[in-house]
């Protein structure tokens, strides 16, 4: 897979550096030593970087200057380091650390992986069979498990938030990343970041009750693994239109096609699609109320996990749902 980078944002090119990006040398709290870019968002660049003491490589997420005479947007920034540190689970990308500079611009300190982002193997590889939708969707479901139970709900899980990696004797061992748009249970923050009725989220993936501006809650995030489910398994997004509020609508009001009829050659048991489509159920009530109990079922359906071939992490997959 690609080079070294973490959570690989949008390549920097000629035209989008802006004239706060660090120079190589820059050096953070003492600690750490900026030595490229690795890539830049709308708020903020990713550095590679490296632990002046134990000499490690790392990723670093720095807030973009721009931005942050913005209350809102520190806090956001803020609380994706929050989210992320207090899950630790391997399916979610280890935040190391968090500091300020010398002039208060906040950054976060990341583990640094090597692979892509699942967005861009599904551009390359979808369809793909059930036999490797399957651990994936499991992962995704670990991770938010974990986070679920630590009072954070992602609200923006989608193939371009996971990152896939080879690690385990598996190529598609996957982490979730970027909970800069997370509900914490807890925030003590004292900042509200969304007014009532907000959307937040991208259109392809959002839960009707999210395109409605609606109250949010654990089962949102698993309505949009069932889309990414979805998308895996045919190729292409349930929904789609020439604008995100037409997406949305379809989201609210439509049912989603059959998946037989993208993918004249699905390659998946019977029941995957009774899966898939429980996980979308437009009322959050019909669908499966936990991570866990999505999971048991996605477990149980068809042949099951491999019992040979990369055993040791299919193993480890089952154990982490208590099979």
């Amino acid at each position: 897979m690609g080079r070294a980078a973490e959570l690989r944002a949008p390549t920097v090119s000629s035209d989008s550096v802006l004239a706060d990006v660090l120079p190589p040398g820059t050096r953070l709290s003492d600690r750490y030593e900026i030595e490229s870019v690795l890539g830049e968002g709308g708020l903020s660049r990713v550095y590679l970087g490296r632990h002046l003491t134990i000499d490690l490589k790392v990723a670093i997420k720095v807030l973009s200057r721009e931005v942050s005479s913005e209350d809102k947007t520190v806090v956001r920034f803020l609380r994706e380091a929050r989210a992320a540190s207090r899950i630790a689970h391997e399916n979610v990308v280890a935040v190391t650390d968090f500091g300020e500079m010398d002039d208060g611009l906040p950054f976060i300190v990341m583990e640094l992986m090597d692979g892509e982002i699942l967005a861009e193997t599904l551009i390359s590889e979808a369809p793909m069979p059930w036999s490797r939708v399957q651990p994936i969707l499991l992962q995704l479901l670990a991770a938010l498990d974990a986070a679920h139970s630590k009072g954070v709900i992602h609200r923006d899980m989608k193939p371009a938030n996971c990152f896939r990696l080879d690690r385990m004797g598996t190529p598609d061992f996957i982490k979730v990343f970027d909970f800069g748009i997370a509900k914490l249970r807890d925030d003590f923050t004292g900042v509200t970041l969304t007014r009532r009725g907000a959307v937040v989220g991208t259109p392809d993936y959002m839960a009707p009750e999210q395109c409605r501006g609606k109250t949010v809650d654990t089962r949102t995030d698993l309505y949009a693994v069932g889309v990414i489910a979805f998308e895996m398994l045919t190729g292409r997004v349930p929904f789609t239109g020439r604008r995100p509020t037409e997406i949305m609508q379809a989201h609210v009001y439509q049912e989603a096609p059959p998946m037989q009829d993208l993918n004249d050659n699905l390659d998946a048991p019977q029941g995957a699609e009774a899966i898939v489509c429980r996980a979308m159920a437009k009322d959050p009530s019909e669908r499966f109320q936990t991570a866990r109990e999505f999971a048991q079922a996605i477990i149980d359906n068809g042949e099951g996990l491999p019992s040979v071939k990369q055993g040791g992490f299919f193993r480890g997959l089952k154990k982490m749902f208590g099979r």
